[in-house]
């Protein structure tokens, strides 16, 4: 694949192994960032930030206030570079991007060698062949998304195009090269933004004065980082529930086959508590934090029960309304993992329990749901101590993209 705007996905010697790169996830309620290096095995995890942000700082996963925005950065990188020496402070940033008009499709392309499809690939013609989808892929996919948004073409950035599954001749492989037959299949997923977003978030990265590695669609990368999930026989959907934001991503036979967005997270419980129990917004948020840990006295969390159950179930139904827009997927994953800060409100896990799943949507069984947490990230060993929660996960998979794409495949 030849070089993206952002992205160089298949450029060796964009990184060096063992140089400190931080991974930027700019949440709605936190913003959460890793610094980590990379070696052969896979990412080691050096420090985790949390900063909390401001009400007015972001809505709905996108940035409203550059400067509150930043600000809040620069404390994370401060953070982050305590007691590291000046030449080993990171250069470069991959950061991560969610939001309803953040469009990410999978592309299954098939494909037949007209010519020598006796002989095998070289590495010329499997760069031939890459080169070509992916030139397709970037005109079909931006007219797509400004149809869909109603912007011009010229008003949507390319984010990623990354190859995540070849077949050649009915056979799985790793690269074309040295294989023959006439017949190949390319999986790919390819994720598109408005400008307007991506412009906000590289005026970030050249204010901290870092290279930006990428910006990547995070559902993807989550789904991503979970171990075993690009393997052949593994199949799930993930669940983000962050702040502004819910973000889903389809996996079957271990390629992403689908990611919604929309925007409906945790500040909306939030919201609803602060209004029905007449309290300051930053209080209710402290009050629905203890409530998720289970540090409330019983009175106090009765009364955020009462509130936030009635808000999970109408969740439930916007998630619903997301499921029913996957047109192309016959028949649903069984297994859910559930990540995010909001997903730690007992009440998103209890209302997908109740949820008759099989009676408004194609699920064969009812499904099993989970948590996706830090110890089921792959290739990632954290020699933090911190990386603890499930809304952590985020932050951690950006890390395992550039392992992915910068180490694993080259």
């Amino acid at each position: 694949m030849r070089n993206l705007p952002f992205l160089k996905t298949s450029s060796k010697g964009n990184i060096v192994e063992g140089e400190n790169i931080i991974a930027l996830d700019i949440g709605t309620e936190q913003l959460k960032s890793l610094l980590f290096t990379t070696e052969n095995l896979g990412v080691v995890v050096k420090k985790v930030s949390r900063i909390e942000q401001q009400q007015h700082a972001m809505k709905s996963g996108i940035i409203k206030n550059l400067d509150t925005v930043l600000e809040n950065c620069r404390l994370a990188v401060s953070e982050l570079n305590d007691k590291i020496a000046t030449d080993e402070q990171p250069k470069k940033v991959i950061m991560g991007i969610a939001g309803e008009y953040i469009q990410g499709v999978s592309i299954v392309v098939n494909y037949q060698r007209e010519e020598n499809y006796d002989k095998e690939v070289t590495e010329k013609e499997e760069k031939k062949i890459l080169n070509q989808i992916q030139s397709k892929i970037e005109d079909s996919g931006k007219e797509d998304l400004s149809q869909r948004i109603g912007l011009t073409n010229e008003d949507i950035e390319i984010l990623h195009i990354t190859k995540t599954g070849l077949e050649i001749g009915g056979m799985p492989v790793d690269s074309l090269i040295g294989y023959k037959g006439r017949d190949v299949k390319l999986h790919f997923y390819a994720s598109f933004a408005p400008k307007t977003y991506t412009e906000a978030l590289k005026k970030v990265a050249s204010e901290l004065k870092l290279e930006t590695l990428g910006i990547v669609s995070q559902p993807f990368t989550v789904a991503r980082a979970y171990s075993g999930s690009t393997n052949r026989d593994f199949s799930a959907i993930f669940i983000d529930v962050g702040g502004g934001t819910t973000d889903i991503a389809i996996v079957e036979k271990g390629n992403v086959v689908e990611t919604k967005m929309f925007a409906f997270g945790g500040r909306t419980f939030t919201k609803e508590l602060s209004r029905v129990l007449d309290i300051e917004y930053r209080f209710a948020e402290q009050r629905k934090i203890k409530y998720s840990k289970k540090e409330l006295n019983k009175e106090l969390a009765r009364d955020v029960q009462r509130v936030v159950y009635p808000v999970a179930k109408l969740w439930m139904k916007t998630l619903k309304s997301a499921f029913s827009y996957c047109d192309d997927i016959d028949s649903f994953p069984t297994q859910i993992y559930l990540c995010g800060g909001g997903a730690l409100l007992p009440e998103i896990k209890e209302v997908m329990l109740e949820f008759p799943w099989k009676k408004f949507l194609p699920f064969p069984v009812v499904p099993k749901i989970d948590y996706f947490k830090p110890e089921n990230l792959e290739n990632i060993k954290d020699n933090s101590g911190n990386l603890r929660y499930i809304f952590d996960i985020t932050p951690a998979s950006l890390a395992k993209f550039i392992y992915d794409t910068e180490v694993k495949n080259n």
